[in-house]
């Protein structure tokens, strides 16, 4: 009986990573990177949302140009200054149009783009 690699316990042979069972399936890797690149996005975002809840702020989701709209409160719930819409991107990713049509209509701001 051969000796069993320690990276194969079961003796079933070994695979180096999920790519090498796919390799012969077209745009599986693409498709993956696409799904992982949502997610990572939906965290950012949740991230965001809860930390600016947690200093107090409005949170308010928007759908077209930005991802949220947050409102500064003081102590007593009163409004602080004016509304600023936050678009959060991760990675290297960019502006969309709309988000840049945005940007350009509101100044640098009342638009930040956040890094994460």
């Amino acid at each position: 009986m051969p000796k069993r690699k320690s990276n194969d316990p079961f003796g079933f042979g070994s695979f180096d990573s999920v790519n090498s069972l796919n390799n012969g399936v077209k745009g599986f890797n693409k498709r993956n990177t696409l799904g992982m690149n949502k997610m990572r996005g939906a965290m950012a975002e949740d991230s965001f949302a809860m930390g600016q809840r947690i200093q107090g702020h409005e949170v308010t989701r928007i759908h077209k140009g930005g991802d949220f709209v947050v409102q500064k409160r003081d102590f007593f719930g009163n409004k602080v200054g004016k509304p600023t819409v936050h678009e959060i991107k991760t990675g290297n990713s960019q502006l969309s149009e709309a988000q840049r049509r945005k940007k350009a209509r509101l100044g640098n701001r009342r638009y930040k783009v956040e890094r994460c």
